[in-house]
C-alpha cells in the first residue's frame, strides 16, 4: 500500500531575471552566496546534492525530476522526504516556491513544522535580499534564544511554551510549560514566527520583559537572552 504524502509550503517573489534565480537555486557557487555554508551539487537527473545549511543542519538527496527554469525535485536518500522547488514568472519577478512532501509530516508536532517553515522563510527572504540589494543577512539569523520549545497559540495571540530546557535562561526565569508568551518588551507576539523574529532582534546577554499568561493570570517575567546554542 502506497503511503500518502502530506506537504507544507512557503514561497516568495524575487525581482530578478529567471536565469539568475534558477542559477541561485541549482549551482553550488550561487547557493553558497545566500543559502548554504557548503553545497556539493551534481545537478542532473540521478545526480546527488549535499547541502550544509549551517547551525548543524545538513541534507542530502538525489534529483529525481528537472524541468529547466521551471521546477526540480530533490528526494532524500532514504526516499522518505521530497523537496519540490518551483519557479514561475509573475508580474513583479519570479515566484519561488519550496514544498516539502513526506508521509511523516502529519506525525510532526506543530512546533517542528513551524520551525521548518520559519527556517525556509528566513532563507527565501535572504535569496530576495541578496539578488535584489546584494545584502546577505545570514549573520543575523539564529543569534538568540531562551531555551524553550513553543508553538503558535491557536486560540488567541501569543506562543505557547511546550518544553523548557533544563539549565536554560528560561528555566532560571521561572517560565513553565503551558505558559503563553504574548509580549516581549511590550511588543505583541502573534505566534511562533513572531516570537522568533522579535527575540532574535534582542542583544545577547540583555534582559527582556516577557508578558505571559499562565492559567488566565497575566504575569511579567524578566528573562536573560542567551546565545543560540549552535554556532553557524
Amino acid at each position: 500500500m502506497n503511503k500518502i504524502n502530506d506537504s507544507i509550503k512557503r514561497g516568495i517573489v524575487v525581482n530578478a531575471p529567471l536565469k539568475q534565480v534558477w542559477d541561485a537555486l541549482t549551482m553550488p557557487e550561487h547557493l553558497n552566496c545566500w543559502y548554504t555554508k557548503n553545497a556539493e551539487i551534481e545537478f542532473r537527473l540521478g545526480g546527488r546534492g549535499y547541502m550544509n545549511h549551517g547551525w548543524g543542519a545538513t541534507s542530502e538527496g538525489v534529483f529525481t525530476e528537472i524541468d529547466t527554469m521551471k521546477r526540480f525535485v530533490l528526494q532524500s536518500l532514504d526516499g522518505d522526504f521530497t523537496t519540490i522547488t518551483s519557479l514561475e514568472k509573475v508580474e513583479n519577478g519570479i515566484q519561488v516556491s519550496i514544498e516539502y512532501q513526506s508521509s511523516f509530516i502529519s506525525e510532526m508536532n506543530k512546533s517542528t513544522k513551524e520551525n521548518m517553515l520559519f527556517g525556509t522563510s528566513q532563507f527565501l527572504e535572504n535569496l530576495k535580499s541578496v539578488y535584489e540589494t546584494g545584502a546577505d543577512n545570514r549573520a543575523n539569523f539564529w543569534k538568540a534564544w531562551i531555551g524553550i520549545d513553543h508553538t503558535t497559540n491557536e486560540r488567541d495571540r501569543g506562543t505557547r511554551v511546550l518544553q523548557v530546557k533544563d539549565g536554560s535562561v528560561a528555566a532560571a526565569a521561572g517560565i513553565k510549560p503551558e505558559d503563553i508568551i504574548v509580549e516581549i518588551d511590550g511588543e505583541e507576539i502573534g505566534g511562533y514566527e513572531s516570537f522568533e523574529r522579535t527575540l532574535n532582534e534582542k542583544t545577547v546577554n540583555c534582559t527582556v520583559s516577557l508578558t505571559i499568561v499562565r492559567k488566565s493570570e497575566k504575569l511579567r517575567v524578566n528573562c536573560l537572552v542567551d546565545t543560540y546554542p549552535i554556532a553557524y
